[in-house]
C-alpha cells in the first residue's frame, strides 16, 4: 500500500499601499489536506501479461476482464477473473516463431527457444517432439506438442507429477491435473456441465474457449467439432501422455487423457494469492510505502530578495523507492483575486512573480513544478532510522511590489513509487 499525505502551501505576500511595502509575511501552513491511500495494481490497472502476480489477481473483483500485450511477441489478449477466483486468458495463445524464453518473461526455469511452426509430423514416431503449428488463426490460436507447451520440460525424463515450466507468459501456468486452478475447478465453479449445455457455456462468452481441434499426423483435426486443451500433468496411466480438457457438442471432459505428440491448444492462468496449487508453503509481501509530508517555511517575503523554504518528506519502506512532487495547479493563486498569479518557473529572481523547486545547480537553480509526479532533486536526504529517510526539497519564491495582497496557495503533492 503508498500512502500520500498532501500539504498545503499558503503564501502570505505583502499588503501594498501606495507603493510603500507596509508589512509582510510569508509562511507555509503546516496543515494536512488530504490523505489517501493507492490501490494495488489489479486486473483492471496493468498492461502486459507478464505485470500478473498472484496479489494482482487476488486484488481484483469476479468479472473483471482487461485486454493485456505479451511482451515476448506484441500480441494481445483478453483475460478475465473467473468464478474460481482465479485470472484466466480467454483467448487461445498463439505464441509463434522461433524466440527465446527467459524467466524474465515466461513461465520457464532456463531458458527455452520456441520450434518453428510446421503443420509436419504430430505422430507417434516421437511422443516427446518439441514441436508447434499456427496457421495465423487468431480465434483457434497456435498447437503444441506437450512438450514444447511446457518449455521442454516435458520430455521422456518426465513420467509423473507436473511439469515445472510452461510457454505461458511470466506470471501465468499451464492449468494442473487438479485442484486450484485446474480445469475441473474451473467448470465447476462456472457450473459448465457435462453435457451439451455445458458444451455451449464453455463455448460462449465470457470463457470462449473454441472449437480449435488439434495438430495430428500432419495436419489439423476436429476443428470445428473438438476442443482440446493442455494440462501440465502427466497423465497417471501412462508416461507417453498428459491430462487435458477435452469437449464436444455433447460432452465436457475437464481432465482427459491426450497422447504428447498430438498439438492442442493452450489457455494460461495467473492463481490467486490465497489460493496456492503448490504442495509448498509460501507468502507474498506487499511493497509497502508511507509518506509523512509536512512543510515548513516562516520567512519575510521581500520584493527584492528571494524568499526560500523547504517541503520535507519523511518516507517509510521496505522496498526501493523514488520521490517525486507534483502540484494540482503550478501557479499560486488566490481565490479571491482575479487576474494575478505567481507562476511556477524555473526563472525565479528578485522582483519577479516566480516560485520554484530548488535543484542545487549554480547555473539552473530553480525547476518549474509540473501536475505530473517528477522527480527533483532533493536538500537533502537524511536518514532517522531503519528503512526511513527524510526527504527536503527546497522551494524559491520570489514577487514584485505591484503583485496584489492576498494569501496564494496550491497544493503540492509527494509521491513515492519504485522507480
Amino acid at each position: 500500500m503508498l500512502k500520500i499525505q498532501k500539504s498545503k502551501i499558503n503564501l502570505i505576500l505583502p499588503v501594498v499601499c501606495c507603493g510603500a511595502l507596509i508589512a509582510a509575511g510569508f509562511a507555509i501552513v503546516d496543515t494536512i489536506a488530504m490523505s489517501t491511500y493507492a490501490a494495488v495494481p489489479t486486473l483492471k490497472t496493468i498492461t502486459t501479461m507478464q505485470e500478473m502476480t498472484s496479489l494482482v489477481c487476488a486484488s481484483s473483483e469476479i468479472g473483471d476482464t482487461n485486454t493485456l500485450t505479451d511482451t515476448r511477441d506484441g500480441e494481445t489478449y483478453t483475460v478475465r477473473k473467473h468464478e474460481d477466483g482465479n485470472c484466466w486468458m480467454t483467448q487461445n495463445l498463439r505464441l509463434a516463431g522461433e524466440k527465446t524464453l527467459t524467466p524474465a518473461d515466461s513461465d520457464v526455469v532456463s531458458d527455452y527457444t520456441l520450434p518453428a511452426s510446421d503443420i509436419n509430423g504430430f505422430d507417434e514416431s516421437n511422443y516427446y517432439a518439441s514441436q508447434m503449428y499456427y496457421a495465423g488463426d487468431e480465434t483457434n490460436g497456435a498447437y503444441y506438442s506437450w512438450t514444447a507447451a511446457t518449455a521442454g520440460t516435458g520430455d521422456a525424463s518426465l513420467t509423473k507429477g507436473d511439469a515445472p515450466s510452461s510457454i505461458c507468459p511470466k506470471g501465468w501456468k499451464l492449468p494442473p491435473n487438479s485442484g486450484n486452478g485446474s480445469y475441473t475447478n474451473f467448470t465447476s465453479a462456472t457450473g459448465i456441465t457435462n453435457n451439451a449445455d455445458g458444451s455451449n457455456k464453455i463455448r460462449s462468452a465470457p470463457y470462449n474457449f473454441p472449437y480449435a481441434g488439434n495438430a495430428g499426423r500432419s495436419s489439423l483435426n476436429g476443428v470445428g467439432s473438438n476442443g482440446d486443451y493442455w494440462s501440465r500433468t502427466v497423465y497417471s496411466s501412462s508416461s507417453q501422455g498428459a491430462y487435458r480438457l477435452w469437449f464436444n457438442s455433447s460432452n465436457v471432459y475437464p481432465a482427459y487423457s491426450g497422447y504428447r505428440y498430438l498439438g492442442y491448444s493452450v489457455r494460461c492462468v495467473a492463481v490467486s494469492l490465497g489460493g496456492s496449487d503448490e504442495s509448498n508453503v509460501a507468502i507474498e509481501v506487499a511493497p509497502v510505502l508511507t509518506i509523512d509530508a509536512t512543510a515548513g517555511m516562516e520567512d519575510v517575503v521581500e520584493a527584492n530578495e528571494i524568499t526560500t523554504g523547504n517541503i520535507s518528506a519523511t518516507v517509510t519502506a521496505n522496498t526501493a523507492y523514488q520521490v517525486m512532487l507534483s502540484a494540482a495547479q503550478t501557479a499560486l493563486r488566490d481565490a479571491n483575486i482575479a487576474n494575478e498569479e505567481i507562476p511556477a518557473s524555473a526563472n525565479v529572481t528578485p522582483g519577479t512573480d516566480a516560485w520554484g523547486i530548488a535543484t542545487g545547480n549554480t547555473d539552473t537553480p530553480y525547476a518549474a513544478i509540473t501536475t505530473s509526479p517528477t522527480v527533483y532533486p532533493a536538500t537533502v536526504t537524511d536518514g532517522t532510522e531503519v528503512a526511513q529517510k527524510v526527504h527536503q526539497f527546497g522551494i524559491g519564491v520570489s514577487v514584485s511590489s505591484s503583485l496584489s495582497s492576498g494569501t496564494y496557495s496550491t497544493i503540492v503533492t509527494v509521491t513515492a513509487a519504485a522507480p
